[in-house]
């Protein structure tokens, strides 16, 4: 039952384990809508504690909305304390209002971009041949923590690949395998800074890349660019974008290996509606953010990948990270 409490017309209580609890006080120490900080003590039942933070409150008979993530306990104390108050998803309410980011919302997601650029820095000067795909999704993470980040946005993701070194499907995100001369090396990662996300992705390649993988290289990039360019207030939806990338891909004959969403909103969650997919119907508008991030992973063979947070404007997208996008050849 720990987290926020807003009433329409009472007020912010925020409900904090003992354990823990001081940090939760220091986050409310100077910000007015915060009316109280309530610590449950071990000894206390959380049935009675809901009832007692929910007394203040003008609920009873009226709909109450509860966060998506909330625990299933949460749902059933709530029904418990409060019958006949019916139960939505708050999401219905601040989903809408979290996808059109504000001008402070903006640089900070510009900071993390930032931030992921330096990291993916100095993750590159870390590849080596015989490191493992632990040891690089290790470096990424501690340069992240160096830098202040919260915490990651998703576990992180790094993946050799090559033709004769198969791959399942359900394997990990990173795994005991060294680097190989000939591998492709794909990037997946992001970390919270300052409460927003950022989800970045590029790819390296050991030695001298074969003609196929240039140019599976080529395609990936043009399919972002393409979309980011489209990015363009009020004139495209969101599964339109997601054609966009995907069209130029499968035009080439590798539409069967972009096996995922062109990309998904982001924000103070790493995955957020809009999503840039089928059948997502969203029209984009300005200060909307979205991960742009098209793919070819062959089965048993090389993969490819580019990833930015990018923001719809006037006059196209606007990434929010800055790091090239040239092949880098270790």
């Amino acid at each position: 039952m720990c987290g926020a409490y807003i009433g329409a017309e009472e007020g912010f209580t925020i409900v904090a384990p003992r354990m823990g609890g001081a940090s939760w006080r220091a986050e409310a120490e100077g910000k007015p809508w915060v009316d109280g900080v309530r610590i449950i003590d071990e000894t206390e039942g959380p049935g009675d504690v809901m009832k007692e933070v929910l007394k203040p409150f003008s609920v009873k008979g009226r709909g109450v909305s509860v966060d998506d993530r909330a625990w299933a306990q949460t749902g059933l104390l709530l029904r418990e304390s409060l019958p006949g108050s019916s139960l939505s998803l708050a999401s219905d309410i601040i989903a809408p209002m979290r996808m059109i980011k504000d001008e402070d919302e903006v640089v900070l997601m510009k900071r993390a971009g930032e931030v992921t650029d330096e990291v993916y820095g100095e993750v590159v000067d870390f590849l080596k041949v015989g490191v493992t795909e632990y040891d690089v999704a290790h470096e990424v993470d501690y340069q992240f923590a160096k830098r202040g980040a919260e915490y990651n946005s998703f576990v992180t993701g790094v993946r050799f690949s090559k033709p004769g070194r198969p791959r399942s499907a359900a394997s990990p995100r990173t795994t005991p395998r060294r680097l190989e001369k000939g591998d492709s090396v794909t990037f997946d990662f992001g970390a919270c800074l300052d409460g927003y996300c950022s989800d970045f992705g590029r790819t390296a390649f050991v030695g001298k890349p074969p003609e196929e993988f240039l140019r599976m290289h080529e395609l990936v990039m043009e399919a972002q660019a393409a979309a980011i360019e489209r990015m363009v207030s009020g004139t495209i939806t969101a599964t339109q974008l997601d054609r966009v990338a995907r069209g130029i891909i499968e035009d080439a004959g590798y539409g069967e290996f972009f096996t995922h969403r062109l990309g998904h909103g982001i924000g103070v969650t790493v995955h957020e509606p809009p999503f840039l997919y089928i059948p997502d119907e969203t029209v984009l508008v300005s200060n909307m953010t979205f991960t742009v991030e098209p793919s070819i992973r062959v089965p048993n063979g090389h993969g490819c990948r580019v990833e930015d947070v990018v923001m719809v404007t006037e006059k196209g997208g606007v990434p929010f990270s800055n790091y090239h996008k040239e092949l880098t050849v270790i």
